[in-house]
Parts: structure tokens; sequence; C-alpha cells
């Protein structure tokens, strides 16, 4: 009969779920999110750890006000009005003097795995993303740059990392890749595996898939092969190297609510639980909910059915090649423009 209680207690203390646990880092910064192969990467937990809210040492708890006489004592990213600085409204600017950057993931700033050197180079990385894959006027999609800005939030800060984040080797999971973007042949990153939900993955590359950028190879016109460059091609440059797989089931992979780009006018509701850049584009902070459309109109499901003929995609373990069709000149030759436009406008608007 003693054996019942005990039978009880183990099946009880099965019954537990686990608590989530944060299996990156990253303790150093890269000055301008320009990348240190080196010196500089994310690196891995050795053992998982406990999340914790984005405040403390590094993280910006208001947004302004510090005391000043000139706008130098704002640091070039705000202005002296009244004796206190007043930050620019551009999502990344932060702290009294505006020497911070702004926390870009609110809806983890209670819960997170990311510390804030990971807060300040994504920042970087979104203004970058809003560039190329945002403005609904010029060809983009608002709703695409949101929900890639949503993906990296969730990869580097949700409180669940380890349900979903694997590293690719044995702990401190470093590896060395190229970077095809500068062809340098030897890059140290941290090598990582990541499990999507299907119907996720599908629904982001539905939204981005008549973007410019993504219609410039075939290994971004399917939703694992246009995921898997932004986490190899793009990332491997600042120290990663993300794989991305489809998981059979929605358990322990990632999962998120995207936004749809044939029309999002749900956004209105949970502006401010989206990224901190991505409240800030054109379509979304405008209160028109007219305004809340891609110019690709109503999008065409690209994973409804999962076959190897015709258009759709066909969902096999391994992800489709990053660099097939790949042309690399002509992609650096994209980021390098954009790269020359935003410097000369941020002149400009200086």
């Amino acid at each position: 009969m003693l054996l019942l209680p005990l039978f009880v207690m183990l099946l009880a203390a099965a019954s537990v779920p686990s608590e989530a646990k944060c299996v990156m880092t990253q303790t150093c910064v890269n000055p301008d999110n320009e990348p240190d192969y080196d010196a500089c990467i994310p690196e891995a937990h050795k053992e998982p750890v406990d999340p914790q809210p984005m405040a403390g040492d590094g993280w910006p708890s208001v947004i302004g006000g510090g005391s000043c006489t000139t706008a130098t004592d704002c640091n070039g990213k705000g202005q002296c009005v009244h004796g206190a600085c007043v930050c620019r409204r551009d999502g990344m600017a932060a702290g009294p003097h505006c020497n911070q950057f702004a926390i870009q993931c609110p809806a983890y700033k209670d819960n997170a795995c990311c510390s804030w050197q990971q807060n300040q180079a994504m920042a970087e990385n979104f203004k970058l993303v809003a560039s190329v894959f945002g403005k609904n006027s010029a060809g983009g999609c608002d709703a695409c740059a949101a929900n890639l800005m949503n993906l990296w939030c969730g990869l580097v800060c949700s409180p669940e990392q380890d349900q979903f984040l694997q590293m690719a080797h044995q702990w401190p999971s470093i590896n060395y890749r190229p970077d095809p973007m500068t062809e340098k042949e030897k890059v140290k990153v941290l090598e990582l595996n990541v499990a999507l939900a299907k119907d996720f993955t599908c629904a982001v590359f539905d939204s981005c898939k008549n973007t410019a950028m993504a219609s410039m190879a075939a290994a971004m016109k399917s939703s694992l092969g246009f995921l898997n460059y932004q986490m190899q091609v793009g990332a491997v440059g600042h120290g990663e190297y993300i794989t991305m797989h489809f998981n059979a089931t929605k358990d322990k992979s990632f999962d998120y609510d995207v936004l749809k780009c044939s029309n999002y006018s749900e956004v209105v509701e949970n502006r401010q639980s989206l990224p901190t850049q991505a409240q800030l584009l054109e379509s979304i902070t405008s209160k028109a909910t007219d305004d809340k459309q891609c110019p690709c109109g109503a999008c065409r499901a690209t994973c409804d059915t999962h076959t190897s003929g015709g258009s759709h995609i066909h969902v096999v373990d391994d992800p489709i090649s990053m660099l097939s069709g790949f042309s690399t000149k002509l992609v650096a030759a994209a980021y390098g423009l954009l790269v020359i436009f935003a410097f000369f406008w941020k002149k400009w608007k200086d």
C-alpha cells in the first residue's frame, strides 16, 4: 500500500511544468554595432539561468529629463529644452541624457533573457530592418518589418528561450563560418538551432515575400529559406549562426501572433506591446485603419498544404540551403546603398 502514495507523488512531480530558463546572453558591446568577430559575440550559458526584468545597470529607466545647458549635454541624440534633455523620438535614444538605448522589446520587459548589451545591438539592427523591409509607401511592408523585429525579440528575450532554442554543439557551442557579406573566410560564431511553429513561420513569410529584398535570391522564396537568410547571412557578421527548423508540433517551438500584410488594423489595440521601433513605422503609428495594409494586397497563403509540387513549400527536417540562388554581390550592394542612404539622411537631419 505504501507504493500507491509514492506513485501519486512521483506523478504529481512529473506533471509540474519546468520553469522557463535562458540559454544565451551577451556581456560585451560592439560600438556602433560594428562587429568584432573575435572579441565580442553572444555566448552560451554553461547552465540555463533564470530570466530577469529589464532593469538595473545598463538599462534605461527614463527617456530624457536630465539637466542640460546645451544640446551637447544630450549627447547629440536630443535637444536641451528649458534646462532638460528631450530625446529624439526614434525608438533608440533613452536615458536622462539620451545616451542609452530604449528598451526594444517591451513585451518582455518584466521577465527577459536578453542583456542590455543585446538590447543595444537589436536597437541598431532594427533600424536596418525598418529601412530594408518596412515603409509601405516605398514598396516595403511595415507588417513584415514588425514581424521580423518580433521574431528577434522572441529569440533573444523570451523567458522561455530554453524551450525552442538549443546550442548546435557542446558548450560553449563556438564554431567558425565564412561571412558571405564581407567574404571573410573564418568568423567566430555562437551556433544555435531554433524550432519554429510552422504556422508562425509561414505567416511571417507571407507578410514579407513581396518586398524587394525577399525577391533578390531564390533562397528567400520559401519561409525557412527567407528566415535562415536573416539568421545566417545577416547575423554571422555579428557572431551568430542560427539554423531554423519547423517543429512537428507546437510544443517546444517559437510562436507569436503575426501581423497579416493584407490587413493588420488589429495593431491599433496592441501597438504598445510591439517592438519599440515597430511602433514608429509609418502605417503602424498612423491612426487610420485604412493605412494598415501592405502593397501586396491579399497575401496568398504559401504553407496551407505541404507537398513538394507546385509553389507550395515542402516541409523537411533540414532547411533549404540559404545559398541556393544567392547573389552575394547583389545583396551586399543593396545593404551598402541602404547604409549610405541612412548615413546621409542622418547627417541631413542633424
